[in-house]
Formats: structure tokens, sequence, C-alpha cells
């Protein structure tokens, strides 16, 4: 099993909007060129509501690219280093619910052919935006997503293995219900002010999040501080068949 970390270049090419592209190392990698322009799909398919807005795409003489559209408002990661700490528990709350209901949005969509089957697959506090109140949520970077039609990964892990489910590190497929761990773990990130994995190096890590459960008595009792911070507890399940079933479970049971 072999880790791969994708690290493509996004700047700021008009006022509001942001270019991707690849580095130079990436664009010899078959698979990192294919997921740009699979991102770029997704986006134009997704329509902005709960993610990007999508604004062009096209290839030229330094690869492949992709304009999105700034989303307003900072990351979860980027609020956690300004705090310092532990966000506050009534805005998790607020925060899980919109969440759960974007992760449903994106499950859910569909074109003229049908369900376009999404798993977003690297959801961290990195790719997760929320704005202050916290009742409006974006889910960023799908650079490693899959849905219908998009070819295999070729069993090299890719992601953000703080935040993975136990199955994608083990370089499993993933599944919506990877994508409703990989969300709670990002939201437990922001209740504890910290990774729920330990800082190890990075095989170690793999290791530790294929085999070892990530709920430690810590995580256990967040599920005290109210229904929102209990479903995240719940979707930490090691066991994929112990999650909820759906976002769209979660976020009806939130309201």
């Amino acid at each position: 099993m072999r880790p791969v970390q994708l690290l493509p270049r996004v700047a700021e090419v008009a006022p509001g909007v942001f270019e991707k592209r690849l580095t130079s190392r990436e664009l010899d990698d078959a698979h990192a060129v294919m997921h740009l322009r699979a991102e770029a799909k997704l986006l134009k398919a997704l329509g902005g509501i709960v993610t990007p807005a999508f604004v062009d795409a096209g290839d030229d003489a330094r690869g492949p690219w992709l304009r999105m559209a700034r989303v307003p408002f900072p990351t979860l990661a980027e609020r956690l280093e300004n705090v310092g700490g532990p966000l506050a528990p009534a805005w998790i709350e607020r925060c899980a619910r919109a969440a759960f209901h974007a992760l449903a949005v994106v499950h859910e969509a569909r074109d003229d052919s049908g369900p376009l089957h999404i798993v977003h697959a690297d959801i961290s506090p990195a790719n997760l935006a929320a704005d202050s109140d916290a009742r409006h949520v974006v889910l960023l970077d799908f650079g490693l997503s899959c849905f219908r039609g998009f070819p295999q990964r070729d069993g090299a892990f890719r992601g953000t293995i703080a935040f993975a489910a136990p199955e994608v590190a083990r370089s499993e497929v993933p599944t919506p219900k990877s994508d409703l761990f990989s969300l709670a773990a990002a939201l437990v990130a922001a209740a504890m002010g910290k990774s729920p994995r330990p800082p190890l190096p990075l095989p170690a890590l793999i290791a530790m999040a294929a085999d070892v459960p990530i709920v430690t008595s810590e995580i256990l009792v967040l599920a005290d501080r109210g229904p929102a911070h209990a479903a995240l507890v719940r979707c930490l399940a090691h066991d994929p068949a112990l999650r909820p079933d759906s976002a769209r479970e979660i976020a009806t049971m939130l309201g």
C-alpha cells in the first residue's frame, strides 16, 4: 500500500475566482490528471449550492485547470487555528446539522441519467467551510471523489489519513458511510480542538487508522453535549455497518 498525497495549486486569478492546477510532479501522475478533470465535472453538476460554484475548466500547455468561485467564509481548519482550541458546543451542534444536510445533498445528486453516486472521499477540517452562524456549510475539494462511471482507484491510499475511515485506510473503495466517518471526525476535531488521531508518522498512522477504533473515552463523552454530538460519535463506529445509514437520516433526525 503506497500512500500518495495530492497537492494541487490553488490561486486567485480574478476577483472572487480561484484556479486549481496540478504541480509539475502531479502532471506526470495519470490519476492526478484524471481526478482534476473529474472534479470539474462534479462541481458543474452539483451547481454550487453546498459546493464552490463552478466557473470554467479546460486544458492548456500547463495541463488541466479548474476555476471556481471563492467561498466567502473560512474552513473549519482556519477557525480552529484562529481560536487555538475547541469550538463552542452550540456552534458544533449547528454546524453538524448544516454539514450533514450538505453531505446529503451531495450523496443524493442526480443528472439526466440518474443518481451520480458521489462519495467525497476526503472530508477534513480543511475541506469544510462554514459561515459564522454555522448554518451554511460548503464542502470543498472534490479532487479525490468517486462517482458514477469514474474509474476505480489504483490501490494507493489517497486522502487525509487523520480523518479517513478505517476501510479507506485499508485502501478499500470509499462509500457514503466512509464520508459519514470523515465528516464526524472533522467535526470532532473542532469539538476537541485537536485531531482525533495522534500525530504519528504516516505509515504508522495508516496502520492505526485501519485497525484501531477511533472512539476513545475522550470522544465518547462528547455524546452528552447534544444530539448532533451524539450523532458524530455514532458515525465514528469502526465497522461501517454500525454507522447510520445515510447523511439524510442524520440531517432529518437533527432537523
